[in-house]
């Protein structure tokens, strides 16, 4: 099965500083990232995956709660989500898997579209399909509802071992309340962006 490699090799995108506007974002899934490496925290994140656990995000609170600008409701609601669809996807540290990666910044990793073109090429999503989810995504004027679109497609990237760009995911829903059109529209861009294909294995949750 084909797949995208990176232009950059692992240890180069290591080395590599995300842009200014992805620094914060970066920092933050880095923490997330250190927060899932143990079982309660991981547990604690994971709360955030229901429509309640956002609303009295009790137990997710302690732990991200110093990194989150105080901005509006919305930007609180996005941090705490992403946080959660993190938590979901790492690895249960109660089973001794290695440490996650899943936050390490790749600069050839693009956004939620450029991440659904590698699933079709893949043979994980359905060319139409993606189109079709686009097209839901865009639709949605509230934060919660379009996360509750999400949380499934994400998983399943995820558990595809699909390259997901965590902080540029966790940016654009913080901007989605404001400029939803601009980031469906860059989403659906990349979505259909030209791409090389090679045979080597998608890389396991890497962003």
């Amino acid at each position: 099965m084909s797949a995208i490699t990176p232009h950059a090799s692992p240890d180069a995108a290591a080395t590599t500083d995300p842009p200014s506007w992805l620094k914060w974002p970066t920092a933050y899934m880095d923490h997330v990232a250190d927060v899932s490496s143990t079982p309660g925290g991981r547990s604690d994140l994971c709360t955030g995956l229901s429509p309640s656990g956002l609303t009295e995000p009790w137990r997710m609170l302690p732990h991200v709660r110093a990194r989150i600008p105080r901005y509006a409701p919305d930007t609180k609601i996005a941090y705490l989500a992403v946080a959660a669809m993190f938590a979901a996807q790492a690895p249960n540290p109660t089973t001794g898997s290695a440490p996650t990666t899943a936050t390490a910044y790749h600069p050839d990793h693009g956004n939620l579209g450029w991440s659904l073109a590698r699933a079709v090429h893949a043979g994980v999503l359905r060319p139409e399909g993606t189109t079709e989810l686009l097209q839901r995504l865009a639709r949605q004027r509230k934060l919660p509802s379009l996360i509750r679109l999400l949380q499934p497609v994400i998983g399943r990237l995820a558990d595809e071992h699909i390259p997901l760009s965590w902080p540029r995911l966790l940016r654009d829903l913080t901007r989605w309340p404001r400029f939803r059109t601009d980031v469906a529209d860059e989403w659906m861009y990349s979505r259909y962006a030209p791409f090389t294909m090679t045979d080597d294995p998608v890389e396991e949750h890497t962003a």
